[in-house]
């Protein structure tokens, strides 16, 4: 027996195939049964009509900065309201671990600066007392109603560590092990914390850079994401460069935020687009985070907003790999 039958609505399932007529039904929440229209004769507990609407997997928002926010609204709002089910939080070099407490004051300041919180709200709605990134997921483990995973966060590493390139790699493969997505950092000057000055990832060569993306390579089902000043404006070679290389380092996709589009520049996103080009050419994967849209925008990673996360309410975590014994 069905647990819900949705009928009549016009599916849409993220694989590419052509929308078409369906009803989709659901067993102990997992889609059991995509047929045409009418033909689902299996009885259900409940059947929801979906006529005139369509019926999609849910949809996967890799950059959003909802670290802090699902401590108090494990709803993660509005997101839901716009068909979002999974939620990647850590962007921009921005993660809430690892933390030491005469660091947290400076991180808490950064988010509400960086990002636009009420710094009341981030003081009273999180303890700020955790540690590594394993210890501050377990505050999130099994109290979010979305799908929630996180990337570790360039700035708090960089802040903790004290710019000690062997510390942040340290702390990023503790990170990694312990179920972070993988590694972001900003390197966009209009980043900077609560005394205007550049956040910490600003600091970093780029040495510092594919060092640390490196870390990634070591770990499965993990991923890049970075912001680079001509993500924006328009990227230099240079830039173009970099992103490939790290790209190569951790031999995993790079995602890089943000691509517009705009009628009062109708091909500056060309030239954006073509950074992807290059890094393949240079054997990296590099692809573009398009603001507004859940489709492919230009490589591998932005196409896993179309792929469902099928099962309960998870948070998402790479998997675990032991620590190796030279780290």
């Amino acid at each position: 027996m069905l647990d819900l039958v949705i009928t009549g609505g016009t599916v849409v399932d993220g694989s590419g195939a052509p929308m078409r007529a369906a009803d989709v039904g659901v067993r102990d929440g997992r889609i059991a049964i995509i047929a045409p229209t009418g033909t689902v004769d299996e009885p259900s507990g409940a059947t929801l009509d979906a006529d005139g609407r369509y019926v999609t997997p849910g949809f996967v928002d890799l950059h959003t900065h909802y670290d802090a926010q699902l401590f108090w609204d494990p709803l993660a709002t509005p997101s839901p309201f716009h068909g979002v089910t999974t939620v990647i939080g850590g962007n921009c070099g921005f993660s809430l671990a690892p933390l030491t407490p005469d660091h947290a004051d400076y991180l808490m300041r950064m988010m509400a600066r960086v990002e636009g919180m009420p710094l009341d709200a981030l003081a009273a709605g999180l303890a700020w007392d955790w540690g590594g990134f394993g210890e501050w997921l377990d505050r999130l483990d099994g109290t979010t109603a979305v799908n929630a995973g996180f990337l570790c966060g360039h700035s708090a590493l960089r802040r903790v560590a004290g710019a000690d390139r062997e510390v942040m790699q340290r702390l990023l493969h503790e990170a990694l092990d312990a179920g972070a997505l993988g590694f972001s950092t900003s390197q966009a000057h209009t980043h900077n914390d609560a005394d205007g000055e550049p956040v910490p990832s600003r600091f970093a060569d780029d040495d510092e850079l594919l060092a640390l993306a490196a870390c990634v390579a070591e770990h499965e089902g993990t991923t890049l994401e970075a912001i680079v000043a001509g993500c924006i404006n328009g990227f230099t070679d240079d830039e173009i460069e970099l992103l490939a290389g790290m790209s190569r380092a951790a031999r995993r996709p790079l995602n890089w935020n943000v691509l517009g589009v705009s009628a009062l520049n109708p091909t500056g996103h060309e030239r954006q687009l073509a950074a992807s080009d290059a890094a393949a050419a240079q054997g990296g994967n590099g692809s573009a985070d398009e603001p507004d849209a859940h489709g492919p925008a230009g490589g591998a990673l932005a196409q896993v907003a179309l792929r469902r996360v099928h099962g309960p309410l998870l948070l998402l975590r790479s998997e675990k790999r032991p620590a190796q014994a030279d780290r």
